[in-house]
């Protein structure tokens, strides 16, 4: 009885320890460490524990490795779609400035162009 207490510490001691993981895969491998470890300790001892930590560790690893790439997929197709639209907004207004610049250069023609004079009447 006295190893599972100590083995539920260091379960314990290792969900505290995910504060410090800067992505999810540390955190997984941290997860992953910890339950294995916890498994592998009641089924087995400390070696056990150790092979099931090690085993968790790698498998938490993996997993958490490929929700990082989801997300970074993620971010990468949000972040695409986002310079599409403003790419598509500047294009519009581009666009518009072409045409009040093409308006205006015709006013300004019109207005220096001077009337005709109208020819003498004999």
């Amino acid at each position: 009885m006295k190893e599972t207490h100590c083995f539920v510490l260091i379960a314990a001691a290792v969900t505290i320890a995910l504060g410090g993981c800067q992505n999810k895969t540390e955190s997984a491998a941290l997860i992953g460490a910890g339950a294995g470890g916890l498994a592998g300790g009641l089924i087995g001892g400390w070696g056990g524990a150790a092979i099931g930590a090690g085993a968790g560790a790698l498998g938490g690893a993996a997993i958490g490795n490929l929700m990082d790439s989801s997300d970074a997929k993620q971010r990468e197709a949000s972040q695409t779609n986002a310079n599409s639209t403003t790419q598509t907004q500047n294009d519009a207004l581009k666009e518009q400035l072409r045409q009040e610049k093409l308006k205006n250069e015709a006013l300004e023609k019109q207005q220096q162009t001077p009337p005709p004079t109208p020819a003498p009447q004999a």
